[in-house]
């Protein structure tokens, strides 16, 4: 069997990292982005009307960078990616803005997703002895048979 050359090892490691999938032909890294920036706009759509409005991606910034957002940045935002402030950037637009350079969709997911889980089960924490779950100040101790004990 014959030993390949450095370039030819070097273009099959380079398909290995960029794969392109096998149905759609794009670079699967491409997906994965796409999937990435769906999330964080669905994340933050909490009327799920397709756009992110003032307060939708005022929250969005405060999650990802802790800066605010005051309404004349949003309508700056709004009209550098062609949406209309009344209604809101569109996920098009939120995919062009962590396409730019400076950003990363990687690191704002991780902020979005993993930092809220973890808040999820700071607030959520089971005893040893008892079935206790602690929300906040709230406390719920479950004896045999499910019974309310607290």
């Amino acid at each position: 069997m014959p030993s390949q050359t450095k370039e030819e090892n070097a273009k099959n490691m380079g398909l290995a990292v960029f794969d392109k999938d096998s149905d759609s032909g794009e670079i699967c890294f491409a997906n994965e982005f796409k999937d990435k920036v769906v999330a964080i706009h669905g994340h933050f759509d909490k009327d799920e009307d397709g756009f992110l409005n003032y307060e939708e991606l005022r929250s969005l910034q405060l999650c990802t960078s802790g800066n605010d957002m005051d309404s004349s940045l949003y309508v700056m935002i709004c009209s550098a990616f062609g949406c209309h402030p009344n209604k809101g950037v569109s996920i098009d637009a939120l995919r062009l803005t962590y396409a730019a350079e400076g950003t990363d969709v990687d690191e704002d997911y991780r902020k979005v997703f993993e930092d809220s889980n973890r808040q999820k089960s700071k607030n959520e924490k089971p005893s040893k002895n008892k079935s206790v779950v602690e929300k906040e100040d709230d406390v719920y101790e479950v004896g045999e048979n499910g019974v309310d004990i607290s």
